[in-house]
């Protein structure tokens, strides 16, 4: 029996339960999602290669085998796209760039494979900026809107969840580039402690703070598919809903200076509902927090200047401006401020290890600022109180930096809107915490309706 829902706007959760009940099909989930993003494509321009055929095929298999009685989890029937960084059998890898000819690999990256044998079904490639260095993701637009960024790097993940496009979405994230998305679009994310999921097949940006991660629409959500791809690692939901017992860190400082008014209300209005659910929220100080962005840029632009040396000095007229910009820098920066970049990120890991050690999770906003209007520009200035502006890409990294480099795990949900487009907040745990900070996440959305919205401006442009 099929219910009386928009079956394109399940979720991963809810969709299962269904699944399960014998209310809806695999097949008729997936071509519902595929008739939605027919509808929605015009508007929002996420996908760069939507596999029709291989995700009928995924489905009709998953269907059999849950009828059968065969159950793979969670995950199983269930619909999602893939950042066009990641590798998937049969399918153009791109990287968003016209300096790669589109290389059809044949073999899944890890996570691919991991989701393949939870039963996920594959409906394609989404956009990314080319090679992750920006927060473009041309032609990806943000859904609140349609002429407004997505964000980057996976700002086609981003704005595919936000838009219906499938229940979910795998990204990856070295400064900011599954927590901005989510954040611009009114979804979540988590970026893992770095090495939780496998990179195998991964383009990376930077060897050593590269991670993929997932995006959804719910906290939930988030757990269930980091579940079917993360290694050594079981999600086991918490026994209550409250944060009764917890104590959440608020560093102010650094992380509410050049904020939006609008965002910084929402964010405080979700600081009041965590004190709400039961937790203690005390102020706490990450003192290096502002060297997080100098020492991402040491290292990640050294390591992908290597990383892309050979594809540069063959194809580098291919390559747009932004990122032959970013590889000239990071060519320029010496072996000897690589290392104390290092050194110092072994420091900044030290100040958010002190910090846990008197609390269980940190909250900050995600970023400063909500989405901005494409210009048609690699430079887009964002305002602040006091006439002050900064670049898009600075902006949108600037509250996550730190926790990049400190190398702990970030779910980013949805809090509210400022000017009717999405604002959110973070929550990072310890290294290897992502159930701590899963839990407050959960928490918080069992009260609020944020990351139920549907973006108006799709909504009334598919009506």
């Amino acid at each position: 029996m099929t219910v009386a829902t928009d079956l394109a706007w399940l979720g991963v959760a809810e969709a299962g339960r269904l699944l399960r009940a014998g209310d809806i099909g695999a097949v008729e989930l997936t071509e519902a999602t595929l008739a939605w993003i027919d509808r929605t494509e015009p508007f929002v321009h996420t996908f760069v290669a939507l596999d029709v055929d291989g995700a009928r095929a995924a489905a009709r298999v998953a269907e059999a085998e849950l009828a059968a009685g065969l159950d793979r989890g969670p995950l199983h029937g269930i619909p999602y796209s893939v950042k066009d960084l990641v590798a998937v059998a049969g399918l153009p890898l791109r990287a968003g760039s016209r300096a790669v000819d589109g290389t059809v690999p044949a073999i899944d990256a890890a996570v691919i494979s991991s989701l393949r044998e939870a039963g996920a079904i594959c409906l394609g490639k989404v956009a990314t900026h080319e090679f992750a260095w920006g927060m473009h993701s041309d032609p990806a637009r943000n859904p609140w809107d349609g002429e407004r960024l997505s964000g980057g790097s996976s700002g086609g993940s981003g704005s595919a969840v936000a838009a219906g496009q499938g229940a979910f979405s795998i990204g990856t994230d070295c400064g900011c580039s599954v927590r901005a998305p989510a954040a611009l679009n009114g979804v979540c994310a988590i970026r893992p402690t770095h090495g939780r999921v496998a990179m195998d097949g991964v383009v990376p940006l930077s060897m050593t703070m590269d991670n993929v991660g997932p995006l959804a629409r719910s906290a939930e959500d988030v757990a269930l598919i980091l579940d079917a791809i993360a290694d050594g690692w079981t999600w086991e939901p918490p026994q209550t809903d409250d944060l009764v017992g917890l104590r959440l860190g608020v560093p102010r400082g650094y992380f509410f200076e050049a904020i939006q008014p609008g965002v910084a209300a929402a964010v405080e209005a979700a600081i009041d509902v965590l004190r709400g659910l039961g937790a203690e929220v005390v102020d706490v100080e990450l003192e290096r927090a502002a060297q997080a962005a100098p020492v991402d840029v040491a290292i990640v632009n050294s390591e992908s200047a290597v990383l892309l040396e050979d594809l540069a000095a063959d194809r580098g007229g291919d390559l747009g401006d932004d990122v032959r910009a970013q590889l000239a820098l990071g060519r320029a920066i010496s072996a000897r401020d690589y290392l104390r970049g290092q050194q110092l990120r072994t420091l900044i890991g030290e100040d958010f290890a002190r910090v846990f050690g008197d609390v269980d999770a940190i909250v900050t906003p995600t970023v400063p600022a909500v989405a901005q209007r494409h210009n048609g520009s690699l430079f887009i200035d964002v305002e602040f109180p006091g006439g002050t502006t900064e670049d898009v890409g600075w902006t949108y990294c600037r509250y996550t930096f730190p926790m990049s480099v400190a190398g702990v795990p970030t779910v980013a949900v949805p809090c509210g809107l400022s000017e009717g487009l999405p604002a959110g907040i973070s929550i990072a745990a310890r290294q290897f915490g992502e159930a701590t900070a899963l839990r407050v996440a959960l928490a918080y959305q069992r009260v609020t309706d944020h990351h139920r919205q549907r973006p108006p401006a799709l909504m009334e442009a598919t009506a």
